[in-house]
Formats: structure tokens, sequence, C-alpha cells
């Protein structure tokens, strides 16, 4: 197949038939003329005939050739053309389906402008170029089975074209397998049998894997026609700067409490960043952030420290400087700020005298508090009834010394931790061991972290605290070893070591200072929730710990590593959908949304919640936003009646896999969608080159093969016209 980038040019071949023309005149100029010498040359002439006229037929082909390979060349043929050109030609109707890319890698903006502002005019050219009879429609790769048209008539050209000029890009992520299943669907909902699908991408290697294959197989069974444009730069060149994650170190966030916070910066550029700074916006705050140095392509955790004023919903984002992908340069964090931290310490064996109980060494460290001075709440309940329904649920509960729960509280205290409330388990000479086993560790249940097996006496000096991370005891390696190291104990509980046996994860966090290195606190994660055992008292029957500072800071950390974590629930990846659920007597009114960057806000509604179970009898409504393309943070706002006005914020943010800029090579490509047959042309010169063919130009041979014919004219001219 062949086509050509000047076709007027083509005209000028008409230009061979001017030595024909001539020819044919000079034979008729001459009239015939006997004279007596004529007879001798008859029989010369007679005998090289057939060679003069063969002479005379290759010099006029030649001068015919010389004109037609001129004009082919100034029309630029090309062999096998992948452009655009023909693609919404003339033929049988046909259904056309134009599929943009809107994901976040096509905003990069490399050496030109974005990609994603190139896909949109070619895809407006290629729909305003259909045939009146055709349907087309438009698709994104943010909602590929809500066609933003579908099945438009082709001669609507204004509205076509109009729909693909006015798209926005996402900071969703192009994951291709989902992509070809959602977009199936719409191929089937087609009018015509006739089908052409036209892909237009930045062929990023970021989401393209052998999912793709199934899809691919039966396209090419129906007949697809499938042919992919190229908009995209290479993003390898100048790199990229980006916020990979940002997430909280503390589980509980509290109001007017510090709390620590770690951001996620990955440098994908050829050069170190040194000396550079961030924002970083607390609400409404914005602050310089300074960042450490990034090599490159490498990754760097900053730290952060943030104070949220108030209980209720905060924001916080960290914001880089803008680099030729901005859509990764920021990253927000939605949270509903706790007032307090309620903590409950369940005394095993208690005494009227101070310090005399089992939590007395507990309650002091713990009643300092964090921040406001009833950040964190201490309550002391006796055994009989530390799961009392009277009582709310506490996020961390404390056993010390309890001889056993109740069937009951075992129930609701597996459930508890599932759910995410923190346990803290010191040992005691009045606990039941197999009591804990029977109740704690059933039907497949491990709540504790390791199997107990007895209260033995044993002379301890030091505990070792283990370089695992995370780790609720992780600030206690700061520590001096000689701090450590004085720790006196007398009473330990032996334990039996179980690594990773059913339900959770189990770490030893601390160990003793014996021959045996016998544990001191391990932890079991549990669903949402942590468990942490210790083998010793949490009074000085049975060791020295509670007098020394360590003892305080280990028990505050412990508490902040094991408390029920504050839902992170509304922070979602851009595109996923936001669930708010409500839970209220009242018929809420005025939903309202507000999305990011300030846009109108949108009317929703709530709807009932599917099922109500015994552990959830409150009237459940539930506000959907489904649309969440767009990173930032989304307020629903909403009317109680007599309540008042209730506000929710929520977080989309960027996919971080949009941020690996590596492209995909056309070999590569087409072997993941082996076998349908995939035509690929490149649209990365510019808008005014988004309609020119793409293929092998045949020019430059051309040109040869003209040099070399003006060279053999005059040549077989002298030879033609020598003396013989």
């Amino acid at each position: 197949m062949m086509t050509f980038l000047t076709p007027l040019l083509l005209w000028g071949t008409l230009l061979g038939a001017v030595p024909l023309i001539i020819h044919l005149l000079n034979r008729r100029r001459f009239r015939r003329v006997e004279w007596a010498p004529m007879r001798l040359l008859k029989l010369t002439v007679r005998r090289n005939r057939r060679r003069l006229q063969v002479e005379q037929w290759l010099l006029l082909l030649l001068r015919i050739a010389l004109p037609i390979l001129l004009f082919l060349m100034l029309a630029r043929p090309i062999l096998d053309p992948t452009g655009l050109e023909g693609w919404a030609g003339p033929g049988s109707r046909t259904s056309r389906i134009v599929l943009v890319d809107d994901s976040l890698s096509m905003g990069y903006t490399g050496d030109g402008p974005p990609a994603f502002h190139q896909a949109r005019e070619l895809a407006a050219a290629l729909l305003a170029q259909a045939n009146p009879q055709d349907r087309c429609s438009l698709v994104t790769t943010s909602m590929p089975s809500a066609p933003v048209l579908l099945e438009v008539e082709g001669s609507r050209q204004d509205e076509l074209a109009g729909a693909a000029l006015g798209l926005s890009p996402t900071e969703t992520h192009a994951a291709w397998p989902s992509v070809f299943e959602a977009l199936d669907g719409v191929l089937e909902s087609c009018a015509f049998p006739t089908r052409q699908l036209t892909i237009v991408t930045d062929l990023r290697r970021s989401g393209w894997d052998d999912g793709v294959g199934p899809i691919a197989r039966q396209w090419q069974e129906r007949g697809l026609s499938v042919r992919i444009v190229d908009v995209g730069d290479d993003g390898d060149r100048a790199g990229n700067l980006a916020v990979e994650a940002l997430e909280p170190l503390d589980r509980t966030i509290l109001a007017d409490a510090e709390s620590r916070w770690e951001a996620t910066i990955r440098n994908d550029s050829p050069r170190a960043i040194t000396g550079g700074s961030a924002i970083l916006h607390v609400d409404d705050a914005p602050t310089d952030l300074p960042l450490p140095e990034i090599a490159p392509g490498s990754v760097a955790r900053v730290p952060i420290t943030v104070r949220f004023a108030g209980p209720g919903p905060h924001d916080l984002s960290l914001e880089l400087p803008e680099d030729p992908l901005p859509g990764d340069n920021r990253r927000w964090a939605a949270v509903e700020v706790k007032e307090s931290l309620r903590i409950r310490l369940v005394d095993g064996e208690p005494s009227s005298e101070p310090f005399g109980g089992e939590v007395g060494y507990l309650a002091a460290p713990l009643s300092i508090g964090v921040g406001e001075a009833d950040a964190w709440q201490v309550e002391v309940v006796l055994e009989e009834d530390f799961l009392s329904n009277r009582l709310a649920d506490p996020d961390v509960l404390i056993l010390a010394n309890v001889a056993a729960p109740t069937p009951e509280q075992a129930d609701r205290l597996i459930r508890l931790v599932r759910d995410g409330m923190g346990l803290l388990i010191f040992a005691g000479a009045r606990m039941d061991v197999g009591a804990y086993h029977d109740l704690l560790d059933r039907d497949g249940v491990r709540l504790l972290p390791a199997r107990m097996q007895a209260m033995v006496d044993q002379e301890i000096r030091g505990i070792v605290i283990e370089p695992v991370r995370p780790s609720p005891l992780e600030p206690l390696l700061g520590l001096r070893a000689s701090a450590l190291e004085r720790v006196a104990v007398r009473q330990v509980m032996t334990v039996e070591e179980v690594a990773g046996d059913g339900e959770g994860d189990v770490r030893v966090l601390a160990r003793w200072n014996d021959p045996a290195r016998s544990p001191a606190v391990i932890e079991r994660v549990v669903g949402e929730g942590r468990v942490l055992l210790w083998t010793t008292t949490a009074d000085r029957d049975g060791n020295d710990w509670p007098v020394e500072p360590s003892f305080v800071l280990a028990i505050r950390e412990a508490v902040r590593g094991t408390a029920r974590a504050t839902p992170l629930a509304n922070i979602v990846t851009a595109g996923e959908p936001i669930r708010k659920v409500v839970e209220t007597n009242q018929e809420p009114t005025d939903i309202r949304l507000f999305p990011p960057n300030d846009a109108e806000p949108r009317a929703l509604s709530a709807v009932p919640r599917n099922a109500s179970t015994e552990d959830d009898p409150g009237t459940s409504l539930v506000i959907n936003v489904p649309d969440t393309r767009r990173a930032g943070l989304y307020r629903i706002t909403w009317d109680e009646g007599p309540i008042g006005v209730q506000d929710d914020l929520s977080a989309a943010n960027p996919d971080p896999r949009e941020s690996e800029l590596g492209r995909i090579g056309r070999d590569e490509l087409t072997e993941l969608l082996r076998p349908l047959t995939v035509e690929v042309a490149s649209a990365r010169s510019g808008t005014d080159a988004l309609s020119t063919p793409t293929g092998r130009e045949l020019w430059r041979a051309l040109a040869w093969g003209l040099l070399a014919l003006m060279i053999a004219e005059p040549m077989l001219t002298a030879w033609i016209g020598r003396s013989r």
C-alpha cells in the first residue's frame, strides 16, 4: 500500500508524455527522397535496424522517466503508510469508536504541550472526518463504561468535534485490561457490524500487561479493526518528581496534639534534588517544608509533624515544585480527628494503697496526656465488668494480671480487636493460662501472640529492644544502652514462640537479657487491631522496670502504637468511589458535594444501606460520590434537621503507578495484543502533523534514481549519436 504526502504534484508526471510527443512530431517533419547512394545505405540499415530501434526506444523511455521520477519524488510517496489520513475514509457503514487516554501521565509536557492536548485535537479531527452514514462514539479510559458520546451520526461533525475538544484530564490510572473489558460492552452495543477502534494514548508501560490478551483474541475473532495513535513523549529524558505517599505514623490522630506523618518522595530525574522545599498545607494554612537531598532514581522519606486544631474533619497535603508532570506533585489526606483517646485499665489485683494495685504504675504515665489535658482519658475498672455494655468501647484495653475473661467477654474481646481496638496483656501469678488459651485461641481464632506456660522466678538484668520497624517500641531504640541494662526482672512468664501460625503476623519486639533471650514483649496483628503480650507484671512484684524512666516511654509508645487507628477510609485513589455511611434517625436533606478546584457544587442523594445487622441496629444511609477522577478534596454537607448541618471530608489522590513514565515498545505491545493485528501511528510531531501519514518514505530512493538517469541520458545520447 502506498500514499503521498503532496498528491497534487502527481499531475506533474504528465510531463513524461512530452518526450513522446516530440518524438512523434519529429517523425512527421521529414519526407522521403530517393537518391542513388541510398540503395547502399539501406543494406547497412537493414543489418543494424533492430539495434538502432532498441537504442532509440531506450533513450525515449529514459527521457520519459526523468520528469515522472522528478514529480514522484516531489509528491513524497510513503510505502505501507500507518498514518491517520485514511482511517476515517470512505467505505461501508461503520461504527467508529475513539478511545482517549485521559490518565495522569497524559499531562506530561516534555518538549511541548501536554500529550492530552494533542489527544483531544486528534480525536476531534478523527471524528470530524467520519462519513455521514457512520456512527461515532467517544470514550475515555477513566470511565470506559460510560461513553461521552455513543453512536452519534457522523453528519453531526460539530457536535463530535466539540465533545472531543471539551474533554478534561484526570488523575486516574489507565489499567488497560480493565479498560478493554469495560470497552467491550460499548463495542457490543454498536449498531453496525463493521467496527473500527482508534486508541489515542501516550504508550506508557504502566498499565499494560498480559491481561489484555483474552480481550484482544475476542476482538480478532470478531474482525475488529484496531489502530493506536502514539501522542506520548519520552518521559525518561527529563524525569519526574512525585509524592508517592502521605501516611500517618501514629495510629490515632488527636485534636491539639502533635501527630507524626511521613511523606514518600521519589526522584526519577537525572539530577539530585538539593536545597529544595515543598509546601505543607494544614487545613488552609501553607508552610514551607525543607526537603532533604534526594539522589537521582531514589526515594526519600520525609518526616512531618502536624497539629490539628480541634476535633472533626481536617485536611493535610504536601505539594512539590512544578515539574514536567504536575499531576503527581501533590497528595492529600483527609482525617477525622478524635477529641480524645480512651484507655481502659483492668486491675486484676486491686489495692487501696497507692501503687499497690496492678495498674498503678500504668495509670500514672498514661494520665499525663498529650496536648490538651483530657486528650488521653484513663479509666480503671475491675475484671468483673471490664466490657460492660454501660461502658463505651475503649481504644486501648490493658489487662493486668487478670485471671481470665468470661466466654462472653472473650467473644466480644475478639470482635473488638478485629475491629481495631488495641489490647495489652501483662502477665501475673493470678492468670489462668489454660482458660486464656481455651477462650482466646479457639476455632481458628488466635488472639494471643504466643502460648503461655507458667510464671517462673528468674533473675534477669536488662532488656533488649529488637530493631524491627515499624514497631510500637521503636522510640526506645534511641535510648542509651545503660537505660535499659539496669532493668531488673524477678518473674517471667515463659512462652512458646510461634511464628506465622494462622491469623495475623507475630513479632518479638523486645527480649530479656538472659542466655535464652526470652521474649519480653510479643506482638500479634489481628484484623485491624494489635495485641501486645508482656511476659512480666505491670507492677513491682515481678520487676523494677515500672520505676525506670524508660518504662514511662515504653508504656506511652505502646499505647500510641496499638490504639484504635484513626480511620483513613475517606482517602481513596482517584477514580475510586467515595462512600459515606450516615447513621441517623433523621432524613438528610440538601446533600451537596463540593468537588476539588472550586468547581460548582453538585446535589447528591442518600440511599438506604443494603442490610442491617445485629451489630448495626441504627438507621443507615449511604451517600455515594461516583466520580472522583480529579485528585483533591471532596467535601459533603447535609442537613439533619434538629441536629443541624453536618459535613464530611474525603480526599482522592493520584495513582502512583502513573508516575512511572517508561514507555512500551511497539514489539512488546504487538506481542501483548497477539493475535490481534494493530496498526500503530505516531503523532508526536505536533498538531500540524496529526493527520500526516507515517511509514517508509521513498523520496530518497527516487532522488538517487533521478540522479542516475540524469547521468545516463547524455551518455546514452552520445553513444547513439557516435559515428559508425
